[in-house]
């Protein structure tokens, strides 16, 4: 097995049997979440920020759709899951792979910083620990986990219990968002469910288009170059307006507090262009690193925080490098590289429990099965899921 394999798994992602438009839009979108974790690292620690405008301009023009589509991901995935786990299985499977990852990381980062307090922004209490559950976006970025595993099981009960169908979905969705918007204005904390509620829309987003995206026959029109310089403009635009507006707040969460609607749309759009360049990029079989990085996007997220702090301490205390540029770039390169490396040569030396409840052999050794082709066509097309259905219908 060569190095590339082993440190990262590179013959299993670059094969066939996933759908590389999912790695590249994950992987386009777990860089910029790294790119404003390491800007925002940096920015606390009381470096000249203010001296690189344009590092400041775009961490704000991409912050307002990545974890939004994080969430249409999922969503589109979400029937293709169901139908080949059941719904006791696909409980099973996120709690397992986002849910059992999030207090493993999430106890070993608080733990870290615990420890360390001298060096590190954050400032740890052992409550920390409870807030990991029941209030996560005091622990920098493990609200995600929490609320996608959330989110996740709400929906799949709605849909099993409720009969909800996608459509049904989103309108829980917009009254959901509704009320997340509504609790910010009235200054009520309602801790896990304020992100639940907010994000639940986008899940429902990614449902409703699952028909339309996973079905082969739409592919041409989804690779196209002119649906591509059709949203450019209106990506740029939209962008660099939620841009304009959060830097005069002097607030990164201006819009998607204060104006709701506007950032819904920038997400939507950003999404969209993010998912057009994705397939373009299938179809052209270029930027292969991007797969790489995709595939790994889970680990990568709970390891990476760890990973840049230590990074940024590092050149900052021990080698005096204060260049922002210079810390940024490389607690990106290493924030990226060292979880993916440790993934996997911690799976293969056995230490699989780390990253889920259920044991994965090293060939397979990716975020879930989720993201592997069970189909050419859309799952609701599918003649054995209609059968299922038309089954439970007939139980009195």
């Amino acid at each position: 097995m060569s190095v590339k394999d082993y440190l990262f798994n590179a013959k299993e992602v670059l094969g066939k049997s996933r759908y590389p438009w999912v790695d590249y839009a994950r992987g386009i979108c777990i860089i910029l979440v790294c790119y404003r974790h390491v800007f925002e690292g940096l920015s606390n620690s009381g470096l000249d920020i203010e001296s690189y405008p344009l590092i400041q301009y775009f961490n704000i023009f991409f912050f307002s759709f990545r974890m939004p589509l994080f969430f249409i991901v999922s969503g589109i995935f979400f029937m293709a899951s169901l139908r080949a786990k059941g719904m006791s299985e696909y409980v099973r499977n996120r709690f397992s792979t986002i849910f059992y990852p999030l207090l493993i990381w999430g106890f070993l980062q608080i733990t870290l910083q615990l420890l360390f307090a001298t060096y590190v922004n954050a400032d740890r209490r052992p409550i920390d620990y409870l807030y990991l559950i029941t209030d996560p976006r005091h622990i920098e970025q493990f609200w995600y986990l929490n609320a996608l595993f959330f989110v996740c099981i709400l929906y799949v009960f709605l849909h099993v219990y409720a009969k909800l169908k996608a459509w049904h979905q989103l309108i829980v969705g917009i009254v959901l968002f509704s009320i997340a918007e509504l609790a910010f204005y009235s200054q009520v904390n309602i801790g896990l469910l304020f992100d639940i509620f907010f994000f639940y829309f986008f899940f429902a987003i990614g449902d409703l288009l699952a028909d339309f995206i996973l079905n082969t026959r739409n592919y041409k029109l989804l690779t196209s170059r002119w649906l591509f310089l059709a949203i450019l403009p209106l990506f740029a635009i939209l962008q660099h307006y939620f841009t304009r507006l959060n830097l005069v707040a002097n607030d990164d969460y201006f819009v998607q507090y204060h104006r709701p609607l506007l950032y819904i749309l920038c997400a939507l759009v950003g999404g969209a262009f993010i998912v057009n360049i994705s397939f373009i990029l299938q179809k052209m079989d270029v930027g292969r690193l991007l797969r790489v990085i995709g595939y790994h996007s889970l680990f990568i997220y709970v390891m990476h925080l760890m990973v840049t702090s230590l990074t940024r301490i590092v050149m900052t205390k021990v080698f005096l490098i204060t260049n922002v540029p210079v810390l940024l770039i490389t607690g990106m390169l290493l924030g990226i590289i060292v979880p993916i490396m440790f993934y996997n040569v911690a799976l293969r030396n056995g230490a699989w429990w780390l990253f889920s409840l259920k044991r994965k052999s090293p060939e397979r050794v990716g975020n879930t099965s989720l993201y592997y082709k069970t189909d050419l066509i859309s799952p609701r097309e599918s003649t054995e899921y209609k059968k299922d259905e038309d089954k439970k219908e007939e139980k009195p």
